[in-house]
């Protein structure tokens, strides 16, 4: 039996499956309809069928007709970099956020009286990602982007020849490139933009439940830490974005400070924005926690001292208080390290890197390598 082309749209009944960001989107669902997507090596087709549509044309009149090689950089990172980046991401990404919003339930976070209440909030988050009217909307934005640009008059513009029949190309050119190419990149980058705002929405909604949150977790994070995967594997969009930003500030070869800054700001809020709504329970959680494991601390110090620097104490050798006061002292431990946010360090640099990653082309194409060593050099050793 065949499987329709918007399978899955309606919301699937509590329990009932795992919640995916991309099985039932009625985009994807259309082009797995038609062969291009599902399965394990359905990334493939897609990239090259859009490439095929939107690259390829542009990029033979722009051989033929002179166009310069900078104007075609914007074309080259969208569908060589940025859109299988995206369309690798699906399966990458759908994975951690399956496992995320199943351990909310499996871990015991949710507390057994509010289990339906997250099952209804899930299956909210489905129905909103199962969306028609949106899919309709993203499609509807991406190339109305386009119209409204055509009609106050811009138009990606590529430098080319001055005669007659060439201009005339490069004219068609350009309004390929505005008219197909760039909605087709706007539809897949919107479709993550959308995936993520459905994340968010359920991220921010799960975080008003009264969670079971365990001060003591090795985690540091109440037992959360396994949103920081989650979170994270978004940079995948942000890797993409970052390539187009990249190449076109190796266009103008330098760095336009303003572009990065703005990037940096979106990057840090879509990565830790979810994440940033559970640190209200995170410094309640802690600060329970202290008072709570503080109190059990001291009497178990007491009764320690008492046992052991009394008169009568007996042989420490293989005594199990020793290891309980250890075990006591690791977990206040854990408590007073307790992070905002559940995610680790490595990750910070990661999100970091991503964050100043598009200005290194500039800065590359802006100074000669033998003159950046040179400049290394000089900063470290004197």
């Amino acid at each position: 039996m065949k499987r329709p082309v918007f399978a899955g749209t309606g919301p699937r009944p509590p329990g009932g499956g795992r919640f995916s960001l991309i099985e039932g989107d009625p985009l994807f669902e259309l082009l797995r309809a038609v062969h291009l997507a599902g399965g394990r090596h359905k990334v493939l087709p897609r990239a090259l069928t859009l490439a095929l549509i939107g690259y390829l044309p542009p990029l033979v009149l722009a051989l033929f007709f002179g166009a310069s090689r900078g104007a075609l950089v914007p074309l080259h990172t969208r569908f060589l970099i940025a859109i299988p980046i995206l369309l690798w991401a699906e399966g990458f990404v759908d994975s951690r956020v399956q496992s995320a919003v199943g351990s909310f339930t499996s871990r015991g976070l949710v507390k057994p009286a509010d289990v339906p209440h997250f099952q209804s909030i899930v299956a909210d988050a489905e129905r909103l990602h199962h969306s028609v009217r949106m899919a309709v909307t993203i499609v509807a934005i991406a190339f109305g982007i386009s119209g409204l640009g055509g009609l106050v008059g811009y138009v990606p513009r590529l430098t080319a020849g001055t005669t007659a029949g060439t201009t005339v190309q490069t004219t068609a050119l350009e309004w390929w490139v505005a008219f197909l190419s760039l909605p087709l990149f706007r539809i897949v980058l919107l479709q993550w933009v959308w995936r993520w705002a459905v994340w968010a929405i359920l991220m921010a909604r799960t975080s008003l439940l009264d969670l079971d949150l365990e001060p003591a977790h090795p985690d540091l994070a109440g037992g959360l830490g396994f949103l920081e995967q989650a979170a994270i594997s978004f940079l995948s969009l942000q890797v993409a974005s970052g390539a187009v930003i990249a190449g076109r500030l190796a266009v103008k070869l330098q760095p336009v400070w303003g572009e990065i800054a703005g990037f940096t700001v979106i990057t840090v809020a879509m990565v830790l924005g979810p994440l940033a709504l559970f640190s209200p329970k995170l410094f309640r959680a802690k600060r329970r926690g202290e008072l709570s494991y503080g109190e059990l601390a001291s009497r178990h110090s007491q009764l320690f001292g008492q046992r052991w620097f009394g008169p009568a104490a007996p042989e420490p050798l293989g005594d199990p208080s020793f290891s309980s006061l250890c075990d006591l002292g690791t977990s206040y431990g854990s408590i007073c390290r307790m992070r905002p946010l559940p995610i680790g360090r490595l990750s910070l640099i990661l999100l970091l890197v991503v964050c100043l990653a598009p200005a290194v082309p500039a800065l590359l194409a802006g100074v000669p390598l033998n003159e950046m060593l040179v400049r290394v050099v000089k900063t470290v050793l004197l």
